[in-house]
């Protein structure tokens, strides 16, 4: 796999601003080739963390990432992965 062969992402939240502009409401509707209509009502929890995954991607960390990966600087320690990955864990566990 290259990394130079990545795709453009597009946010959630440019997702749900096209949502926004054809419904105004928290609605949504989709309408199949069978002339199935599904209609979803979004609650405002759901919207507020789709509007929060604007800043989730630095685009500028990746491309130091890129570079490290192209120049042989990049330094992986997986001790550090693996600690950050059980303390995350612990701390989404609902007592």
């Amino acid at each position: 796999m290259s990394i130079d062969a990545t795709k453009m992402v597009t946010a959630v939240s440019g997702v749900l601003n096209r949502i926004n502009e054809q419904n105004k409401k928290t609605n949504a509707s989709v309408q199949n080739s069978s002339n199935l209509t599904l209609n979803v009502k979004l609650s405002q929890n759901t919207i507020t963390m789709l509007h929060s995954t604007e800043n989730d991607i630095d685009i500028s960390k990746i491309e130091k990432i890129k570079q490290a990966i192209t120049e042989g600087r990049l330094v992986i320690n997986p001790n550090k992965i693996a600690d950050e990955i059980i303390k995350q864990t612990f701390e989404n566990i609902e007592i």
